[in-house]
């Protein structure tokens, strides 16, 4: 007699939905963390108050704590208190302490270099002198920096350029070239004779058809004859080059002797 059939058992499924719900279980958490980690923002760092300008400031502009009319300005409404990061902050921006002790610091300023909206105040700022100190408009005010005591502008006629831009801008540094004709005592004998003169010239404005240039008041008067009386030109350095020239005087002998017209 044969053994009587069991029925087939079925196949245990719940171990391995287990294991599968735990491997999803800890993909989510995984995405979780990675989620959160992603999310975090790293400090920024400390702030610092600073004096900034609220709007843009031309050149004349008089800051005052209570006058306000064409030529003043309220100090209140030329600068104001900004936060700004510690590492983005110039290192000599002028901090904000209170609007009292920037009242004191700012009243009676003439802006003498241009300020434009959002730009830091610095400490013992260029662009800011005592009123009195120069007349609001005047030509001094524009670089003061450039201008120091003893010296004085001086304006030196440019050549046609033809409607277009002018060669020179402020900042530039040039030479002065100078032809002179029949100088007593030059080596030239009555003839011609060109050398360069005054050197490293600085360059303090271009306006119009004239340069204002940065002299001396003894080099502004030898600028003066050497236009007066002999033919002028001049050279633009490449900007650092403070290098003094070793060229000599050229006459019509140097001339003959280096070109060979002699043969």
């Amino acid at each position: 007699m044969g053994a009587p059939n069991r029925p087939a058992r079925a196949r245990s499924s719940g171990g391995r939905t287990l294991m599968l719900l735990g491997v999803l279980l800890a993909l989510a958490a995984g995405t979780i963390v990675i989620f959160v980690v992603s999310t975090v923002v790293p400090p920024t760092g400390s702030s610092v108050n600073v004096v900034v300008a609220a709007k843009d400031l031309p050149t004349g502009t008089i800051l005052s704590v209570t006058a306000g009319d064409t030529t003043h300005t309220l100090i209140t409404a030329a600068f104001i208190e900004q936060a700004m990061p510690e590492n983005v902050a110039p290192k000599n921006a002028l901090t904000f302490t209170s609007q009292d002790n920037l009242n004191i610091l700012l009243n009676n300023k003439v802006i003498v270099g241009a300020f434009y909206q959002g730009e830091v105040l610095r400490q013992n700022d260029p662009r800011l002198v005592d009123e009195g100190l120069a007349a609001a408009g005047s030509k001094t005010l524009e670089h003061p920096d450039q201008l120091k005591p003893g010296q004085v502008l001086i304006e030196f006629p440019l050549p046609d350029s033809g409607g277009g831009k002018p060669a020179l801008v402020s900042g530039d540094h040039i030479d002065l070239l100078v032809t002179e004709c029949n100088l007593v005592g030059s080596k030239s004998q009555g003839g011609c004779e060109t050398q360069t003169t005054i050197q490293n010239i600085y360059v303090y404005d271009v306006t119009g058809g004239s340069a204002w240039l940065v002299l001396s008041h003894q080099q502004a008067l030898e600028i003066k004859f050497l236009k007066e009386t002999g033919k002028t030109d001049i050279v633009i350095r490449k900007p650092g080059d403070t290098t003094d020239d070793n060229t000599i005087s050229v006459d019509a002998s140097t001339i003959v002797s280096q070109f060979h017209f002699d043969k």
